[in-house]
């Protein structure tokens, strides 16, 4: 086996500009593959403290806004007929793997991020949530907004469809 060597080079660039790290993690967010929620949290309550940690104070001033800005978030990711419940275990109480998922996706939002990046969002999904989840990541799009999202081979075909 040869070994290689060499010097990895370039710039990072968004639209044109060259970025510094800071900048680009405050225009973007990521969206793990598994939840990392408190489950002793509401949904509403886990996307506000999101909201009140990272929104760009320029974006959203008062509090007042920012929980209007999240609730908002909430209705756009229809999780406000849920938004009093708790985020739960694996265990059966709390929010199913799907509602899970879409909370992840809403934390985010919560920052409003310019470029969301998400890993496998369909991963561990039935059909129906599969379709549901990516049927709002088109909404997300639709508002502006740039997805950029890895998906496995066999839910390719699934995805590729809805698009």
């Amino acid at each position: 086996m040869r070994k290689r060597s060499g010097t990895i080079t370039g710039q990072v660039c968004l639209n044109g500009w060259a970025q510094d790290p800071a900048s680009f993690r405050r225009c973007s967010g990521y969206v793990e593959q598994f939840d990392v929620q408190s489950p002793e949290l509401t949904v509403r309550e886990t996307v506000i403290f999101s909201a009140r940690l990272r929104l760009d104070p320029k974006v959203v001033r008062t509090d007042e806004e920012k929980l209007s800005f999240v609730d908002q978030i909430l209705e756009d990711m229809e999780l406000s007929d849920l938004k009093n419940v708790l985020v739960g275990t694996e265990d059966g109480v709390g929010l199913s793997f799907e509602q899970k998922k879409r909370l992840s996706i809403a934390v985010e939002l919560a920052a409003s991020p310019s470029i969301l990046f998400l890993d496998e969002p369909t991963s561990g999904l039935d059909a129906r949530s599969a379709l549901l989840v990516v049927r709002l990541l088109r909404k997300i799009t639709d508002s502006g907004r740039t997805c950029v999202a890895t998906v496995r081979s066999k839910e390719s075909c699934l995805v590729q469809s809805m698009w």
